[in-house]
């Protein structure tokens, strides 16, 4: 499934602060002479940090000092997150300054104060202040303190900044702060602040700019994948003008890359999958973005994953609500969700899928929450399904048309190509060509954009139904049938709907009987694989509902050696789930009847104890399933 609608682009606002401008007052701050310190504020997440390393400080780079022209400023980061003392700060200090040495020096304190008291250390290091961590001679250097909001719980605010006042009044130093001030509890602050702080900035970040250095700083040797990224710049971007959290794009921007790279790999030899290209990364890269926003926000986690799934949450949402076709593309339909607050694919509809049919990819799913690394040979089998690739086979013409009516294609057709398309698909539809999870999205695509075929919604149930019906040689067992048609509320406006997912339920129901039917033919022809599947495959399956007791019975009289396997392997039923037991109890009751009977006709002897046993056993099931409710 695909797009229902073209996405509305945004249009972008300009900022109050953009990059530019706040790179302009840091340049004017250095070249004025100053005795205050820079304060840059913004949220979490926002690209702060980001911005400083990345721009900011090759920005500052270029300036020269106010002493000496043939002097450019050095720029450093220190975090202040978990400081504790002054010497812990001026640790950090050094360790910027002098980062090979860090690498080999672990600078507790006493090892800190000798590394500064040795005579000699000029010679290896000329710049290197011999008393005072900060003197004059590094009045070149701009330090830029992050994380203020982070700073340990003992470590008083007044006394940092009571230190960063020293080094901007007493050394000249330029000094810039980055923290999220809002996240500053310490009452005093504010008074202290405006003794420190010169000039304090907004950061509000232009979505776009970060963009595009992110891809040219991470991403640059990756022509393909650049390519394609900057090609889906704004769409991508409109997903971050209410959420900037520069950390979020960077995480999706770097696990899609191995999304891209396995459609790649599998492109050229997949003829359907090269030709529907753009769909398929389109597709995959909403799911991408939708799942890591609602995963970094803790809005969903590995615990979320079948409910995720549900792939018709988000349609039949659509159904429910009046005069949906009708809404204005301009209109505020956002959904406002608190971080931490649980979703599911209908709240995923207003915020990603408005314009898209929702698609689960537990590939992708697994990837994003940790579950597991990229599995990329699930990831192409779910690219194939839902394609409608056949294994070892190209798509079918049924699909082609069905996958064309999902992609945007549509919006490049008059409305009387769209309409042939719709005529063909259910011209496959009438012989039953495809899958049944299928049948519940080709009643929508009909139905969608004002019924443009003007089929009574009754008359195309019964249509799809005689369909179904007529392909139902075609069709296998689906075990996850029933959680991509999940249960809803009755209405009458969804009674259609519901008879269909009703006869496809039903359809599934008669195809599961037959899977296991003919796997009791390894009764005879592999006893051993018959009981292996029984034991680890069929545990929580109630096997013995879709056997029948006479071919079980007539097995255990004619296999005297096996009989004891047999019992054992009913007997180990007892621990497994109540409701599989209480499914099961038809069949019990049945054996049970047959052993019976053929206990008293033996009567006495060694065979006549071995049945009298395995009735105790069978009677003993019956009355532990007989005491679960039914429900």
């Amino acid at each position: 499934m695909l797009f229902l609608f073209r996405r509305k682009e945004p249009q972008y606002n300009i900022i109050e602060e953009p990059m530019q401008r706040i790179i302009n007052i840091v340049k004017d701050y250095l070249t004025r002479e100053t005795n205050n310190a820079l304060l840059i504020t913004g949220e979490w997440g926002v690209g702060k940090t980001y911005f400083f390393n990345n721009i900011l400080s090759k920005e500052i780079e270029k300036v020269s000092t106010r002493e000496n022209e043939s002097v450019k400023y050095k720029p450093i980061r220190v975090s202040l997150s978990g400081v504790t003392s002054i010497d812990d700060i001026e640790r950090r200090i050094i360790a910027e300054l002098y980062p090979s040495l860090n690498k080999e020096v672990k600078w507790g304190k006493a090892i800190f104060k000798l590394f500064l008291s040795i005579p000699k250390i000029k010679e290896y290091i000329p710049e290197i202040p011999n008393s005072d961590v900060i003197d004059s001679g590094t009045n070149n250097l701009v330090i830029c303190f992050d994380d203020l909001e982070r700073i340990s719980k003992t470590f008083p605010i007044d006394s940092l900044i009571g230190y960063i006042n020293n080094l901007t009044e007493n050394n000249n130093l330029k000094t810039i702060i980055i923290a999220n001030t809002d996240k500053i509890k310490d009452e005093s602050f504010d008074e202290i602040k405006e003794k420190l702080i010169g000039r304090e900035i907004e950061y509000k970040i232009n979505i776009e700019e970060v963009f595009d250095t992110l891809i040219q700083d991470e991403f640059q040797s990756f022509s393909e994948y650049t390519k394609f990224i900057q090609k889906e710049k704004e769409f991508i971007c409109s997903f971050f003008q209410d959420y900037k959290n520069i950390r979020t794009l960077k995480f999706i921007l770097s696990y899609y890359h191995d999304i891209f790279s396995q459609i790649e790999i599998i492109t050229p030899h997949i003829g359907y999958i090269q030709s529907n290209k753009n769909n398929i990364l389109k597709r995959t890269l909403l799911f991408t973005i939708a799942i890591a926003i609602e995963f970094k926000w803790a809005r969903c986690s590995k615990e979320d994953k079948e409910t995720m799934s549900y792939e018709l949450w988000p349609f039949l949402d659509f159904i429910r609500d009046e005069g949906e076709d009708s809404i204005e593309e301009d209109k505020d339909i956002s959904v406002k969700v608190k971080k931490g607050e649980k979703t599911d694919p209908s709240k995923l509809k207003y915020k990603y899928y408005r314009h898209y049919d929702y698609e689960f990819y537990e590939s992708i799913f697994d990837y994003i929450v940790g579950i597991n690394t990229f599995d990329s040979t699930l990831f192409e089998k779910e690219v194939k399904e839902k394609s409608g690739i056949v294994e070892g086979q190209d798509v079918s013409e049924s699909y082609k048309v069905y996958n064309e009516i999902n992609s945007d294609y549509i919006f490049e057709i008059s409305n009387e190509e769209y309409k042939k398309l719709l005529y063909k698909m259910l011209q496959y539809v009438d012989i039953g060509d495809y899958r049944l999870e299928d049948y519940v999205g080709i009643y929508n695509h009909v139905i969608k954009y004002n019924n443009p075929l003007g089929i009574a919604e009754e008359d195309l149930k019964d249509r799809i139904i005689r369909g179904i019906e007529k392909g139902k040689d075609r069709f296998t067992y689906n075990p996850d049938l029933l959680r991509r048609l999940p249960y809803f509320e009755k209405s009458d406006k969804q009674n259609n709907i519901e008879g269909i997912i009703e006869y496809c339920l039903a359809i599934n129901k008669e195809k599961e009987e037959e899977k296991y039917r003919k796997d009791s033919v390894l009764l005879e022809t592999d006893f051993e694989l018959w009981c292996q599947k029984v034991k680890e495959e069929y545990n929580n399956i109630p096997i013995f509902t879709y056997i029948d007791s006479l071919l079980i019975f007539d097995f255990y009289n004619k296999n005297i050696r096996l009989r004891q396997n047999i019992s054992d392997l009913i007997k180990d039923r007892i621990t497994y789930s109540s409701v599989i037991l209480r499914s099961e109890i038809v069949f019990y009751r049945q054996l049970q009847k047959s052993i019976e009977e053929r206990e008293e006709e033996l009567k006495s002897g060694p065979e006549w104890y071995t049945y009298n046993k395995f009735n105790e056993l069978l009677k003993q099931i019956i009355d532990i399933g007989d005491q679960i409710p039914s429900n």
